[in-house]
């Protein structure tokens, strides 16, 4: 097996476990060290990146790529490196259809600020605690027309099922944007020409990587995208089945931290022969 070369993580429920902590002392040990042998490592996460920021230490930011908003605003020691998004009149369409059904609560991600509607209940409660800088508008249609949104992340009050419905049906009324789950109850919405895919896919030819150098970790739907264009496609033990599915290997879970002792013994041995362990699919 040859050497890896770029290291993508999931952030909730993958590095992170439930209470959203990690162990930040091995994390930030063992980066330096595949920093040392030359292996990058991004954050692949569809939280914006105000928030993704603050789980990581200020010194060890400048090693990591951060593809937020679902990889749609990548950025690298707080240079932007790639942005792309939903133009004004789509995304208020879109945002209009949305607002026909109750129980959804739709926030919008410009990359470098996020915008909702809600002051309060539970809807603004729970998008305050992803991003505590949330900034509130009475209407979308206040934000300029020249506004590229990142993302439109949807908190919903039904269930993953319900939420795959939901997926499917403004995957066949849209065509030029991809709704996906993340986790229970969101459904995220962006540029069919994004997703986290389109940010490994930017790395791999910033570098000159194939397939088999790279390795991704993620537990919801909304990392299959990056899961198809790695080599090393690994679903945590706590992912969504049909995530599983797409996988070729299985690890143990975001509470036992099962992605930072990945990251150790590969570290440790140079080597990806340990993973035969976690072989889902036997080809």
């Amino acid at each position: 097996m040859a050497p890896l070369k770029l290291i993508a993580i999931d952030l909730d429920e993958t590095l992170l476990r439930r209470d959203k902590t990690y162990e930040v002392a091995r994390f930030n040990q063992v980066l330096k060290e595949l920093r040392k042998q030359s292996v990058l490592v991004a954050i692949v996460t569809g939280n914006s990146y105000d928030k993704v920021k603050d789980y990581f230490e200020a010194s060890i930011r400048p090693f990591l790529y951060f593809a937020c908003d679902n990889g749609n605003y990548l950025v690298q020691n707080e240079v932007t490196l790639k942005k792309i998004g939903i133009p004004y009149e789509r995304f208020i369409e879109i945002i209009d259809f949305i607002d026909e059904f109750k129980g959804y609560y739709p926030a919008l991600c410009l990359g470098d600020a996020t915008y909702e509607r809600e002051s309060k209940g539970v809807g603004h409660e729970i998008l305050a605690q992803f991003n505590p800088r949330v900034q509130r508008v009475d209407s979308f249609r206040e934000l300029p027309e020249d506004s590229l949104v990142t993302k439109i992340a949807i908190l919903s009050q039904d269930d993953l099922d319900r939420n795959k419905a939901l997926v499917r049906i403004i995957n066949e009324r849209y065509e030029d944007v991809t709704a996906v789950t993340s986790a229970e109850n969101w459904v995220d919405i962006y540029n069919c020409q994004g997703g986290k895919g389109s940010a490994i896919r930017f790395l791999k030819e910033r570098y000159q990587l194939k397939a088999e150098d790279c390795l991704a970790m993620g537990d919801s739907l909304n990392d299959e995208s990056m899961m198809k264009e790695v080599h090393y496609s690994v679903a945590m033990e706590n992912a969504d089945k049909d995530l599983v599915m797409q996988c070729r290997y299985q690890i143990g879970n975001n509470n036992d931290q099962a992605v930072v002792q990945l990251m150790e013994d590969y570290q440790q041995t140079g080597s990806l022969d340990f993973m035969q362990k976690y072989r889902t699919i036997k080809i």
